[in-house]
């Protein structure tokens, strides 16, 4: 079915289908202390806490031998296995805003979180104009052809990097989440829809978990981000604090995928199994450093529309 940081497969049998899911050391850890098998231990507890409290999602099956909750370790590496659910892909025209918005302020509400602050990996592509200086440089005695969008752009990378920095010390609405609300990790069944891939459970800011989703599922238009955000809120989410913020977290993820290419490209950093190829690689990054100027202008006009 797939292969990427995560294998996924289809089994059937004569007791029934089955999604199994195999996972490479590297996958995870990224949101947790520790590695692969801390994430999925962080990310198994909170999904069993959904679980119970009826969040539309899969049914994990337990292994006879485990080596951790739903876990078994096979030649070296961990699978789990869910019971296959019959369903399609999400089109655009499915109309999900109402689910979409309950869904996530019931997830936001399993396990409130009393701290102020974001998490470390927010900051993870928060670096200082030193070091981006450094690259850029180099960027340019490898006469990489993004290097000067590179240097037009720095003012505006840093800028945001500064908003993230600030944002992340007062952040209080923290809660433990699925972190990863995107469109494929949405299945549409007969009866409705499931919720997949809970293997990238983190600790988030409610609200701004929220202003990402709402984007990626409104595909950035305002009345369809208006329906999702207004079913969060009337399910009991809080979006209030974050003001010009409110998509802080579509531009973070921007940002990260700009630092990933950039170090991948110089050869700092080895490529994750999932990243496009070194053509599309330096594709990506010229592309976005001439977009990311304005998308922030737009994220921050949109933002002031809620």
């Amino acid at each position: 079915m797939r292969r990427g940081d995560t294998d996924a497969w289809r089994l059937d049998t004569e007791q029934g289908s089955y999604l199994v899911k195999g996972y490479w050391p590297t996958t995870g850890g990224q949101f947790a202390d520790g590695g692969l098998i801390d994430q999925l231990d962080v990310a198994m507890a909170f999904e069993r806490r959904a679980l119970e409290a009826g969040i539309d999602m899969g049914e994990p099956i337990a292994p006879v031998d485990p080596l951790l909750g739903w876990v078994v370790s096979l030649n070296a590496r961990l699978f789990r296995v869910y019971r296959w659910v019959e369903h399609r892909e999400l089109r655009p025209e499915d109309d999900v805003a109402d689910w979409l918005g309950q869904t996530m302020a019931r997830v936001h509400q399993l396990q409130p979180l009393n701290r102020v602050g974001l998490p470390e990996w927010w900051r993870a592509a928060v670096w200082a104009g030193e070091s981006w200086d450094e690259w850029i440089a180099e960027a340019y005695r490898r006469t990489k052809y993004w290097s000067g969008s590179a240097v037009e752009t720095l003012p505006r990378i840093l800028e945001l990097s500064a908003r993230i920095a600030k944002v992340g010390e007062v952040a209080s609405d923290n809660v433990m989440t699925h972190g990863d609300f995107k469109t494929h990790n949405v299945l549409k069944t007969e009866t409705g829809q499931v919720l997949v891939d809970w293997d990238s459970v983190r600790v988030d800011s409610a609200a701004l978990e929220a202003g990402r989703a709402a984007y990626i599922f409104g595909a950035g238009e305002e009345e369809s981000i208006r329906r999702i955000l207004g079913a969060y809120k009337d399910a009991g989410g809080d979006i209030g604090w974050v003001g010009d913020d409110l998509f802080l977290s579509v531009a973070r993820r921007d940002l990260q995928g700009l630092f990933e290419w950039v170090q991948v490209s110089l050869g700092r950093m080895a490529a994750p199994r999932w990243m496009e190829d070194s053509e599309a690689v330096e594709r990506s990054i010229g592309e976005l450093l001439v977009e990311l100027p304005g998308k922030l202008d737009r994220l921050t006009a949109l933002a002031r529309k809620f």
